[in-house]
């Protein structure tokens, strides 16, 4: 036995959406039991009381934001000497072919972070490491990895420098933190750091 249905009219993408999302409140209020025909029932009176449930407050805290700011950013994946003037530049962690150093770096950035694998975190976490090591007199290990200890590093720099202390090393860590300068022409290391960004 064959059922037949009457053609229905063609509708329009937004005339779809619109019944859905109407569709969807019906559905949602018949289930929840709010409907204007029907009294809800007292608790006690043949339905167990059902409590609402709660919405968890929505986490807006600095650490939040700066994750979601860094997620924005690429990750660093290659190191490159930032020109300061004739003499000296600055290596730096760097975006992976391209003459920008404005990325990040997190915890957990070992090896990649999203779905592009070109360049190597490794590279750009430990010229970040030696850095730290030699201008903020701290004895991280020169491993390649964005861990628990170099992030704790970066938040004291952070917090040295009045920044949002969120363990992210990113372009106002970059700017505002000192760096060890480096001279192609003599292929030597400066004595003391310097912020000349």
């Amino acid at each position: 036995m064959a059922f037949s249905f009457p053609s229905l009219p063609k509708l329009s993408g937004r005339a779809v959406v619109v019944l859905a999302a109407v569709g969807g409140l019906a559905v949602g209020a018949v289930a929840a039991g709010a409907s204007k025909d029907q009294p809800t029932s007292a608790p006690g009176a043949n339905a167990p009381a059902v409590a609402p449930a709660e919405q968890a407050p929505a986490a807006d805290t600095a650490s939040t934001r700066a994750a979601a700011a860094a997620a924005a950013l690429p990750q660093c994946r290659s190191a490159m000497l930032v020109p300061v003037n004739r003499t000296w530049g600055i290596p730096m962690p760097s975006v992976y072919g391209a003459s920008s150093t404005y990325c990040n770096l997190m915890y957990g950035d070992d090896p990649h972070r999203g779905s592009t694998v070109f360049g190597d975190p490794d590279t750009a976490i430990r010229v970040l490491q030696r850095n730290l090591n030699f201008c903020y007199g701290t004895k991280l290990a020169v491993d390649g990895i964005y861990g628990t200890n170099t992030r704790a590093v970066v938040r004291m720099v952070q917090r040295k420098h009045g920044l949002t202390v969120d363990g992210i090393y990113g372009p106002k860590t970059r700017s505002a933190m000192n760096w060890r300068l480096y001279s192609m022409a003599t292929r030597s290391w400066s004595r003391s750091c310097s912020s000349p960004l």
